[in-house]
């Protein structure tokens, strides 16, 4: 008998992360850095960039890969209007949003924060 619970509660667990791993989708995604992906994310241009305090401080334009399809560059519409262009490198992908590193001079510039010169 116990064999057969051993049976079917590995086979309800089996079932349960199946189906956890089947409805995962980018809403599920812990931030990874946007060069890290292997492509450029559909919803690319309905995202919100924000800073690494959660302001938000545009709205993505487009994504520049590389060769081999990765992303290598975000360009996005700041606040004041201006297009900005930063390393996919200096930013990360939720599913959700796009968040950039202040340590990046545009992104410093737009969030009034300072910089350590180098």
């Amino acid at each position: 008998m116990s064999r057969l619970r051993a049976l079917l509660f590995c086979s309800l667990l089996a079932t349960g992360l199946l189906a956890t791993l089947v409805t995962a989708s980018a809403e599920d995604l812990a931030p990874v850095a946007l060069n890290s992906l292997p492509a450029a994310p559909s919803n690319i241009v309905a995202l919100k960039v924000m800073d690494q305090n959660g302001r938000v401080i545009g709205q993505a334009l487009r994504v520049r890969t590389d060769r081999n399809g990765h992303p290598s560059a975000l360009a996005f519409r700041a606040q004041d209007g201006s297009t900005v262009e930063i390393p996919a490198s200096a930013a990360s992908y939720d599913g959700h949003a796009l968040v950039t590193s202040n340590d990046q001079p545009q992104i410093a510039a737009l969030s009034g924060v300072q910089t350590a010169k180098k």
